[in-house]
């Protein structure tokens, strides 16, 4: 069961990490609006798919075969959570890469020029939540995904902040631009999405290690206190 526990990891590590990577990227395509980037971005989006696939097998047939005691179905059951989370998050950035893709053409500029700031410190803050995450779930450390809620109240901040700006701007300029504001509020909502994967993924981890399912515990924007030390 161990060998197999620790491939399941290794699995859900990889998928993470490429999930990650495509946060990364689409948000290089829309910043940058280079559409290979973001061609990259769909091309990959078929493997993240077939990651989700291979690891839900796993994951029945250790439950099925194997009959895990408790720690270790915990463990599957996380995963398994875990790997809905990144495959969901990995469809947000798609979105982030199909609306980069079709700006490309148009150069860097538009509201997608207003919120630059904005926009690229939410990109990192999601992707850095996204590997903070996925290292949680693959060493099994609760204390880690504290973090990950920390960093998804950062993205709701800035994520406000930037659509404050686009109000701004939809307001006092030519109504032509509407629809290209609409498009980036769409890509800043895919962003703040991907935080709540991301913390989603932290909860599954909490999950794991103690046992304490918090997913409807008040869906604050953060996992169960830190246990005092004695």
């Amino acid at each position: 069961m161990s060998a197999a526990l620790s491939e399941l990891r290794l699995h859900a590590r990889e998928m993470g990490t490429l999930v990650a990577q495509q946060v990364e990227t689409a948000a290089r395509a829309l910043l940058e609006a280079d559409g290979a980037a973001a061609e990259l971005v769909l091309r990959r989006e078929q493997q993240i798919n077939a990651w989700q696939t291979e690891i839900e097998a796993e994951s029945f047939r250790l439950l099925a075969r194997q009959a895990p005691v408790a720690s270790d179905l915990r463990t599957v059951i996380a995963i398994s959570r875990a790997v809905t989370d990144l495959e969901r998050a990995g469809d947000e950035a798609k979105k982030i890469a199909r609306f980069a893709l079709a700006s490309a053409g148009h150069g860097v500029g538009g509201p997608t020029r207003v919120i630059r700031r904005s926009l690229r410190h939410m990109a990192s803050l999601a992707s850095e939540s996204m590997r903070v995450a996925v290292e949680a779930l693959d060493r099994g450390d609760a204390e880690v995904a504290h973090e990950v809620a920390r960093l998804d109240r950062e993205i709701d901040q800035e994520f406000e902040s930037a659509l404050r700006q686009l109000m701004t701007v939809a307001m006092e300029r030519a109504p032509r631009l509407l629809k290209p504001v609409f498009d980036t509020v769409f890509a800043l909502k895919s962003l703040e999405r991907i935080g709540d994967h991301a913390k989603n993924v932290a909860e599954h981890v909490v999950f794991l290690v103690r046992g304490d399912d918090v997913r409807h515990a008040g869906r604050s924007n953060t996992v169960p206190a830190r246990e005092s030390q004695h």
